[in-house]
């Protein structure tokens, strides 16, 4: 019987502290541009000066027609860590873009990375979120 308890505690918890969470979209990273053919085979480590091609799908329509790409690397130069912003670029998108969106950049610089994005009507909660290395 207290096993019953704990169980019915725990998915009532396990709802209410899920419940908030936000949509986030997929950013899938790749060395080549991305395509039907590759989209699957996701790249996470990259060398320095590589081109690194992205693909944004977001979890719904994006009512909004701009969104912020911004990059930024983690950083050990604080005591408790911190991060560095090194890109950050507003677009607009066409509207057969509204579920996804796709273009690619250049980082010189090892370290790990994480690229969020946002809708330009929210820039406190991103809509998709991934990391990748430089090495």
């Amino acid at each position: 019987m207290n096993f019953i308890k704990i169980i019915f505690i725990f998915l009532i918890a396990v709802v209410l502290f899920t419940s908030c969470a936000y949509d986030r979209g997929l950013i899938l990273f790749n060395s080549v541009p991305i395509t039907q053919n590759n989209a699957l085979h996701d790249k996470k480590v990259f060398t320095s000066g590589q081109k690194i091609y992205y693909l944004f799908i977001a979890p719904k329509k994006m009512s909004n027609d701009l969104i912020r790409i911004q990059v930024f690397k983690m950083t050990d130069k604080y005591l408790v860590g911190g991060e560095e912003v090194v890109r950050t670029k507003d677009y607009r998108l066409m509207k057969d873009e509204r579920y996804y969106h796709t273009d690619y950049f250049v980082l010189w610089e090892d370290g790990r990375y994480v690229m969020q994005v946002f809708s330009h009507d929210d820039f406190k909660n991103p809509i998709g979120v991934s990391e990748f290395y430089v090495k």
